[in-house]
């Protein structure tokens, strides 16, 4: 159960209390094994018990289903087990340095070469979020940069929500066959679409509204 608050600006923070999500079985359920392994992707975050995490990249990996790792939520370690069972490792710089030992990430080349450092414990790709500063996308052929879309100041109502935004995006867009440079910019597009809304749910832009921010035809995503 999520608490958020919120600050001028249309900063938050969130404090949250498990529940449901730390009682999961010891076994993942057939239909959810079905599910995952049918998939077109599959996204991973810190709210759900390592364990759980780690069985269902094991699983998507056997039917060669991409999994992308979202380290936000809970605070805590990532096994080299599971970083080398995803696809893809979303996080953000204080996240960044905390998964490597405290390198430091001031600037983006200092992400860059953190993220370096996961790809040596056997992660694929590394999709590092700036906030303003844009997203950086890191694998062992080199790096893309996105620039964040511009918003006016007093059009930003409610972050909350804007991250998942731009990684479901960027998974969907991937996970249609486009390029990276597409995806990125795709998912650039919803987030700054996001923030102009209150309210994690309310706030995720339609396909058509991405689009036109992002001036992509229909038939390019």
């Amino acid at each position: 159960y999520p608490f958020l608050h919120y600050f001028k600006g249309g900063e938050n923070s969130i404090i949250i209390i498990g529940g449901a999500n730390n009682s999961w079985p010891d076994k993942l359920p057939t239909k959810l094994v079905t599910a995952i392994q049918s998939a077109a992707t599959v996204l991973l975050q810190q709210e759900i018990p390592d364990r759980i995490n780690l069985a269902v990249a094991k699983c998507a990996k056997e039917t060669k289903v991409p999994v992308m790792m979202d380290v936000g939520g809970e605070e805590r370690e990532l096994s080299d087990e599971l970083l080398s069972s995803v696809s893809l490792v979303s996080l953000n710089e204080t996240e960044l340095a905390r998964l490597t030992g405290g390198m430091k990430t001031d600037t983006k080349g200092q992400c860059i070469d953190a993220a370096k450092l996961l790809l040596e414990k056997g992660c694929k790709e590394i999709l590092v979020t700036l906030g303003k500063d844009g997203a950086i996308l890191i694998s062992p052929k080199g790096q893309i940069e996105q620039e964040v879309l511009e918003v006016d100041k007093e059009k930003i109502v409610d972050t909350t929500g804007a991250g998942d935004c731009f990684r479901g995006a960027f998974a969907v867009a991937r996970a249609e066959g486009k390029d990276d440079k597409a995806a990125l910019r795709f998912a650039a597009a919803a987030a700054s679409l996001c923030i102009q809304v209150k309210g994690a749910q309310p706030s995720m832009p339609t396909r058509e509204a991405i689009l036109d921010v992002a001036g992509l035809k229909a038939s390019s995503i």
